[in-house]
C-alpha cells in the first residue's frame, strides 16, 4: 500500500469516504496509519466498517501517544456495540477526541451508548459534538447517555433525530434530569450546565423544560446557569443542611444570593434572603442570642 511506503510528515486529514471499503482493506490502513503523523480528521463515511474495522481502527488509536486527532466521522457504516466499545477504547488512551460522528449506524443500541459512559467520565474527555442521526437508540439508549454524562463538562452537542431516535418521556425524563435535578439544591447545582444542543438544532422538537435548560447553558455562564435553574425551582431554600456551619455561612449564603441579581427581580431576592436569615436565627436562636451578648459582654469591658 502506498501509504506505507511513505511517511507524511503532515497528514491532517485522512478521507475515503464512498469507497465500499472491505473490512480486510480497513485494517491494513488502519495498519498503516500506525507509521504515520497522526492525522486532525478521519473520515471515512459511507463504506462497509464494522466490527472488525472498528477493532483495527481501536488498536490504531491505542498506539498513537499524545494524539493530534480531534474528528473521527464513520457515518452510514455498519458499525454496532461491540464495534463502537472497541472503538471508544482506543480513543480513551491519549486521544483529544472533540468530535465523533456516528449517524446511519443502524446496528448501535443502547449497549453501545452505554459503553461511552467511562470515556464520558474520564478526565481526559475533550468531546465537544456527538452525532447520532438515523440511530434508534430508545428510551434505555437516552438513560445510557444521561448517566453517562453525569460529571462531563466538555460535550455540547448530542445531536439526534428525536423523531427516529425511539424516545418517548421516560427518556426525555432522564435528559431532563441530567440538565437540572431537582431532588435537591445540591444535586441542581451538580447538573450538566454545559450542554447546549440534544436533539436536533431546534428547541422546538423538545419538551419545553428540556429547550429551557439548554437555552439557559447556552446563554449563561456555568456558574450563572446553575443559579438560574436553581431560583427557578426552588421558592424557599432549606438552611437545615447548612446549620453545621453555623453563621459561618450566612455571608456565603448573602454573597451568592447577590450573584443571582439579574436572575430575578431585586423584591424577590430581598424576600428570598430575610427567609434564609430567619431559617437560621430560628434554627440556632442560643447561638444567635449568645453571640450578641457575648458582643454585649465585650463592649462592657472596653
Amino acid at each position: 500500500m502506498a501509504l506505507e511506503q511513505c511517511r507524511h510528515d503532515s497528514l491532517n486529514y485522512f478521507g475515503l469516504n464512498q469507497n465500499n471499503i472491505s473490512e480486510e482493506a480497513l485494517s491494513e490502513i488502519a495498519e498503516a496509519l500506525r507509521t504515520q503523523s497522526q492525522p486532525e480528521a478521519l473520515h471515512l463515511n459511507r463504506n462497509n466498517i464494522g466490527r472488525d474495522g472498528c477493532v483495527a481502527l481501536g488498536n490504531t488509536l491505542c498506539g498513537w501517544q499524545s494524539s493530534n486527532l480531534k474528528c473521527i466521522s464513520l457515518i452510514d457504516n455498519n458499525v454496532d456495540d461491540l464495534g463502537l466499545q472497541a472503538l471508544v477504547a482506543g480513543m480513551t488512551q491519549g486521544c483529544n477526541i472533540e468530535k465523533l460522528y456516528l449517524s446511519g449506524n443502524r446496528s448501535i443500541t443502547a449497549a453501545g451508548m452505554r459503553s461511552m459512559s467511562p470515556w464520558f467520565q474520564s478526565e481526559s474527555c475533550s468531546l465537544e459534538v456527538l452525532s447520532l442521526y438515523r440511530i434508534n437508540f430508545g428510551d434505555d439508549g437516552a438513560i445510557a447517555l444521561a448517566d453517562g454524562l453525569r460529571g462531563n463538562e466538555s460535550l455540547r452537542s448530542v445531536a439526534f433525530a428525536p423523531t427516529l431516535a425511539g424516545i418517548t418521556d421516560v427518556g426525555w425524563s432522564a435528559f431532563s434530569k441530567l440538565l437540572c435535578d431537582t431532588s435537591s439544591i445540591n444535586n441542581t447545582y451538580l447538573s450538566n450546565h454545559t450542554l447546549e444542543e440534544i436533539g436536533d438544532f431546534s428547541y422546538d422538537a423538545n419538551p419545553p423544560d428540556i429547550g429551557r435548560y439548554l437555552a439557559w447553558n447556552e446563554s449563561r455562564h456555568i456558574i450563572d446557569a446553575a443559579v438560574r435553574k436553581i431560583l427557578t425551582t426552588y421558592d424557599h431554600f432549606d438552611m437545615k443542611p447548612f446549620f453545621h456551619w453555623k453563621l459561618k455561612f450566612l455571608p456565603v449564603m448573602v454573597a451568592w444570593l447577590e450573584r443571582a441579581q439579574g436572575n430575578e427581580s431585586e423584591k424577590s431576592l430581598e424576600s428570598r434572603k430575610l427567609s434564609s436569615m430567619y431559617d437560621f436565627v430560628r434554627g440556632m436562636p442560643m447561638l444567635v442570642v449568645g453571640g450578641n451578648q457575648g458582643q454585649e459582654k465585650t463592649r462592657r469591658r472596653s
